[in-house]
């Protein structure tokens, strides 16, 4: 007897949501080179120890599908601010960096995984492999193309290798500084966890990166 192995599709999605769910928060807590898809399938109380496998084929491709679940929000709210500015008369620097994390900031107040996905991505960005896992609507790095008219005014005058630096730098100091951030909420004390002061803060910090002026020395590496 021949006996069919899917599920109906709303069993499916229920499925993928809980494995999703139960990954990113052992990724968040262990690490992701930690936290082996065994270890999720049982955490995610799946009787088939491949469950997994089935429905995502390995971890690579699940935690793409965290990143595609959090992904979606942030590039929505993203897009919605550059289309704001495109109506402004002129743009500052500050309303470029805001555009950058506010975003992900809002994260915070997402009870569904958002700390969790704050902290993998500190992780990701450690390791220069963020850069592919998020990624916009049209598969290309997030961080390189959808910002990059917004950015290019105050880059300028840079070189391009310092120019390609402070970015990554900038991404660097979101991630880091808000996976720092959510240690200091959890840890309850009262005047390292204002969201608002951090999150202000880091916009002022990486202002100061992008329009740092480029010294002697660090020309004088260049060839400049």
């Amino acid at each position: 007897m021949t006996v069919d192995r899917k599920p109906s599709t709303a069993r499916t999605q229920a499925t993928r949501a809980r494995i999703i769910a139960t990954a990113e928060q052992l990724f968040a807590e262990r690490g992701v080179d930690s936290v082996s898809l065994n270890e999720i399938t049982r955490a995610a109380e799946q009787k088939n120890r491949n469950a997994v496998h089935y429905h995502f084929g390995n971890k690579e491709a699940l935690l793409a599908a965290v990143f595609e679940k959090h992904w979606q929000p942030i590039s929505q709210q993203r897009q919605q601010m550059i289309a704001d500015l495109a109506l402004q008369s002129s743009v500052s620097l500050e309303d470029v960096a805001n555009t950058l994390v506010q975003p992900v900031a809002a994260r915070f107040e997402d009870p569904d995984g958002g700390l969790s996905y704050i902290k993998i991505s500190a992780q990701l960005a450690a390791s220069n492999i963020l850069q592919f896992m998020v990624r916009n609507d049209s598969n290309a790095p997030a961080y390189g193309t959808d910002m990059k008219p917004l950015w290019e005014p105050f880059l300028q005058p840079l070189p391009p290798a310092v120019q390609t630096q402070r970015l990554s730098l900038a991404v660097g100091m979101l991630f880091h500084g808000l996976a720092d951030h959510a240690i200091l909420r959890e840890s309850g004390a009262a005047d390292l966890a204002n969201t608002s002061f951090f999150v202000s803060n880091l916009v002022d910090s990486i202002c100061a990166v992008i329009s740092a002026p480029v010294s002697a020395a660090t020309r004088a590496t260049l060839g400049a």
